[in-house]
Parts: C-alpha cells; structure tokens; sequence
C-alpha cells in the first residue's frame, strides 16, 4: 500500500484532472507503491509521484509508463493525455521559455532507456575490513544523516574531517555502505585528492557522475553551470548516495551540494571546510587504545597479540593509535610471521627518541606511506605555519600518557614572541592542514608522535628563501618570516 498522496488543487483544470484520472487509475491496481511501479515503468519512483501531483501535465512517455505500471491500457491512455495536451494548450511545439525544460526531459527519458539495461550506478570502493571501534562515531553520524520525523527539510550535507591518518575515509565507506540500503537509485563515488588523480573542478565531477546517472555523453552540457544545474536536477529527483573524498579546499565541491530531499551526500577532508555553509559537521579522532589493540589483533591474530600484550601497547603508543600507521605497522610485523612480536616491534620501531624519523620512514607497505600523506599536508603550509609547527614539536613541553605533545596558543606564542591571537589563528589552520588536533581542554592543541617526528625532520623554515621575487638587494634568510601573514609584495 503506497503512502497518502497530498490534495490535488481544487481547480477542475485538464492538468489536475489528468492527475485525478491518474490516481484513480493507481488506486483500482491497489495502490502500489511508487516504488514498485518504478521497477515496472523504469522511471524513477520520483518522476511517477510527480506525474500524478497535478502541477504540470507529464511527458506522454511518463504518463504511459505510469498507466502500464498499474495496468491501464496504453492506447487508451495516450488519447487522454493528447486530449488534455489540447486542453491546456499544450500542442507539443517547443516554446522558447521551455526549451530548457524539454531538453531536461530528453534527458531523463535517454537516461530511462539506459537504466532499463544497466544497473543504477554502485561507485563505492571496497569497504575496509581493518576498521574497528567506532560505534558511539558511528551513531552520531548515523543521527546526523538521518530525517527528522516530520520533518520536511532535507538533509544536510555530512563533513567528516580528521587529521592525517585518523581513518576519515575508511569511517566514510563504512556509514556509506550502510546508509546505500536506504538509496535505490544508486551510489556515486570521487576522490578529490590530487595526490590520486583526483577531479579539482566541480563541473569535472558532475559531469562524470552524469555519465554514471544514465546520461549519454552526448547530451552532457558543455557549459559547467549547466552540467552542475542537470546533476543537481537529478539529485533531487531520485534516492542517492554522493560520497566525495578527499576534498582538499571548499571550492571543489561547493556547487556540488544540494538540498536534495531524499539523497545523502557525505564529505571527508583533512580540514573543517568551515567555508561551507548549511552542512553538518563531525570529526574523527585517533583510536581508543583498546580500539589499537583491537586493530592488531585483526591484523595480526588474536592468539599472537594475546601471547605478547606488551609489545602491542608499546606499538599503539608510538603510533599514536593513528589508524593508518597502525594499519602499515601491522601488515609490516605480519609479513614476518617467523619472527617474535616483541622482536618484530622493537626492530621497526628503533630509538625513536634518538631517531625520531626511523620508525616513520619505516612505516611504508606498496605505494602507501604515512610520511608521504604526512608531506603532502606540509606542503599546503604557509612558511609562518610549518614554522610553528617545528615550534611546537621542538617545545619542551613532556608528552601525555599517550605520547601527545600539548600546548596552548598562549604557552606557543611566548616560544615565537608574538601575541596569541595571530598564534592561534596559525593552530587553527595546522589543525584543518590535519598535522594537529583539538585536546579535551578548551584552548589546547595536541601533536601526535607521528607527525611530531616528521616535523623534527624538515629543514628550519627561517633559512627558506622568500617564495617571492627577489628584489634587487640581497634578501636576508628568513627574514620574511618576521610578519605572521607572510611575505609582502
């Protein structure tokens, strides 16, 4: 039994009474659900709902679709929609003001005809199997993805954010994989992150998902804002999961996001994107330690970390119980099957106070390397912040339980010698680079071992050259350094 259907305006119009007629039609079949009539007429339930809402008369292809989803008579059907096509003066000709209209609707019925042999788009990677914990994250994100009851406004979009290594993405594919039970029409998957290959322009993405959607490439638009405005058309006409990662900066995907009533999209970047406006926020931390355990019990075995508990926690400490070193550490130990766990980390790890970039360089498997994720965000730095960032992990400052370093922006700023607030300002944007987060107390930033060691390792930025051009007297090594907004044209 479908859901209760709004009123149809009580003007006795040949639109309105088309979409009475409709619904009559629907309720003699027994009032099936529109999703069930989708399956049958390979029009999304949306558009069927739509065809019988009574605001516009339907396409005559919709409207046969409708009819014969619920066993109506085809040929006597298309009389009646020519019928009121003649009634509402709607002889076919493609009038200037809806031209675009019309080529909306070729698209969506050339999308139809593609859906009926191709299955809807399934984009998602493989979900990770070395995720563990998680379950109170996991229940506030389910929360914050959810429709309120009665609640008629959509959605927002979903930010998961995290410093490097924290597991963003692998926390994204498991909610999506369980979010895409509830969203028929498919799921569509970007990876934004240049590193990767990943699209930087949103009309580049839209037009990819266009294509996935049942589009041919033919009739993607040429122009961005109308390649962006189609995908957001179709977003909103059907039930879809839009997972775009590794968002770098909020200009990639700011045109990509919608209002959409009953499609989700979730977002995963090192930063807040605090630029992005009407979206939800969550941020994912490192790991509980019994949750690092849990990892490298999955990893290594149960019965090998049992057998040495020790060895285990001294692992999970110098990896912070960042997700993604534990996860290399462990595939690194589990190549070594022969060898004693206590052996296997104390050989990987080395005197990480005396080398603090061993046990890093150390923590690469194939093509994947923390300290190359670790670079990356460096790069992004302004020279005033990877400056503040050496500060902070040459402080004096004695590392927590767990081998945090923490500090406040007061205690940092009297180490550089300028007021807190532009010190703060620098933390801030460390923390959305992902080489810092946020501590339990108000006003405290922590430094994980990892990307502390890394920082111990890179060149002092006071002896950089200015990254402007010269002038004609000879610069002075770092002395741009002295303005915490950067160099000066």
């Amino acid at each position: 039994m479908g859901r209760l259907e709004r009123p149809l305006a009580p003007d006795a119009g040949p639109v309105t009474a088309f979409a009475r007629e409709l619904r009559m039609l629907r309720t003699a079949a027994g009032s099936p659900g529109y999703r069930e009539m989708a399956t049958r007429a390979m029009f999304s339930a949306s558009v069927l709902s739509e065809a019988a809402a009574g605001y516009r008369l339907p396409t005559l292809q919709v409207a046969l679709a409708f009819a014969e989803a619920c066993g109506g008579d085809r040929a006597g059907w298309e009389r009646r929609w020519h019928e009121a096509a003649r009634t509402a003066g709607d002889d076919g000709a493609p009038r200037p003001a809806a031209k675009a209209v019309q080529t909306h609707q070729e698209n969506e019925l050339r999308a139809a005809d593609v859906r009926a042999v191709l299955p809807p788009p399934a984009q998602l990677p493989m979900e990770p199997h070395t995720l563990v914990g998680r379950s109170a994250l996991l229940r506030q994100a389910r929360s914050l993805t959810a429709r309120s009851h009665g609640a008629e406004r959509p959605v927002a979009p979903l930010v998961i954010s995290g410093q490097v290594g924290a597991g963003k993405s692998a926390f994204a594919l498991r909610l999506a994989h369980e979010l895409a039970a509830d969203l028929p029409d498919g799921q569509l998957y970007a990876n934004l992150d240049p590193a990767v290959g990943g699209h930087d322009d949103a009309a580049g993405i839209a037009g990819g998902f266009l294509e996935a959607l049942g589009i041919p490439a033919d009739r993607v638009p040429a122009d961005p804002g109308q390649r962006i405005g189609l995908y957001r058309s179709l977003l909103k006409r059907r039930r879809l999961l839009v997972v775009l990662d590794g968002v770098r900066h909020e200009r990639q995907v700011r045109e990509l996001l919608t209002a959409a009533p009953e499609s989700r999209i979730l977002i995963t970047s090192r930063s807040r994107l605090l630029g992005l406006d009407g979206v939800r926020r969550m941020r994912v931390p490192a790991l509980e330690r019994n949750e690092s355990v849990a990892l490298l019990a999955r990893l290594l075995g149960g019965d090998r970390v049992g057998a040495e508990p020790r060895a285990c926690l001294l692992l999970a400490d110098a990896c912070g119980d960042l997700p993604l070193a534990l996860n290399l550490a462990g595939r690194r130990i589990a190549a070594r099957p022969e060898w004693m766990l206590q052996h296997a980390v104390s050989d990987l790890i080395g005197d990480r106070r005396r080398e603090p970039a061993h046990f890093l360089g150390r923590l690469r498997v194939g093509d994947d390397a923390l300290a190359t994720r670790l670079d990356d965000a460096y790069r992004q730095l302004t020279p005033w912040a990877r400056l503040m960032l050496r500060q902070f992990a040459g402080s004096e400052n004695p590392p927590s339980v767990d081998d945090v370093v923490y500090g406040s922006a007061e205690a940092l700023a009297a180490l550089v010698e300028r007021s807190a607030q532009p010190v703060e300002d620098l933390l801030e944007r460390l923390l959305d680079a992902g080489l810092l987060d946020h501590s339990d107390l108000p006003g405290q930033y922590g430094l994980t071992p990892m990307a502390r060691a890394f920082a111990l390792t890179q060149p002092d930025p006071t002896q950089e050259a200015p990254p402007v051009a010269p002038r004609p007297e000879a610069p002075v090594p770092g002395a741009w350094l002295a303005d915490p907004a950067g160099p000066r044209g």
